[in-house]
């Protein structure tokens, strides 16, 4: 694996001497074929995106269904499906400010187009989501990634009541094997430790 997730790595980036950075190599395998639950708490700018973009690729690769991307923000949202787009993944979302109808995302589901959804954690408790698109990941997950993690924990200063959800889709998740990932640059070791406790990392 080590070959092709340095040759994946190349390939996306476009730079043919691109290395991995201290961690992002052990987090990839952990996820591609240990399928386990990974908590990455690194600074801004080392590179945790490149973790579950390779991911998604290397998943996608062996036919598994596209990445489930929970992100808290519009701006942070808007730079990830861009950066995601610039390596060659399909990405779609549906918020407020995106034309992208449910509809049309279950469909891309179904129909195996798209790589990558990006979604907002109060996304989760829509109806017409609820209903239409996640039963299709359900069906054949992929990677699920929570970033900006440290949000779950009611001990940090950044905690959103609608990370609970986020909770509440990992107990669904419990037994199974899709590989989850949770990415945060901001955790102190209180919310570090009880964001593993609800990760299961």
């Amino acid at each position: 694996m080590d070959d092709e997730m340095l040759d994946a790595l190349r390939a996306l980036t476009g730079r043919p001497d691109a290395t991995f950075r201290d961690g992002q190599r052990e987090a990839i395998e952990a996820l591609v074929r240990d399928r386990s639950r990974v908590l990455v708490v690194q600074r801004t700018g080392w590179g945790k995106s490149a973790v579950y973009f390779l991911t998604t690729h290397l998943l996608r690769q062996q036919g598994l269904g596209p990445t489930l991307l929970i992100s808290p923000l519009l701006a942070l949202m808007r730079n990830q499906i861009e950066a995601a787009s610039r390596l060659g993944l399909r990405c779609m979302t549906v918020n407020s400010a995106d034309s992208t109808t449910v509809h049309e995302l279950a469909d891309a589901v179904a129909d195996d187009t798209v790589d990558l959804v990006v979604i907002s954690p109060e996304r989760l408790a829509n109806p017409d989501f609820a209903h239409k698109v996640m039963p299709l990941v359900g069906k054949r997950p992929g990677l699920i990634v929570i970033d900006e993690i440290h949000c779950i924990s009611d001990w940090g200063h950044d905690f959103r009541p609608d990370y609970r959800r986020i909770g509440r889709l990992l107990d669904d998740l419990a037994g199974t094997t899709v590989p989850i990932l949770g990415c945060t640059a901001t955790a102190n070791d209180r919310v570090v430790h009880d964001v593993a406790v609800q990760l299961g990392a």
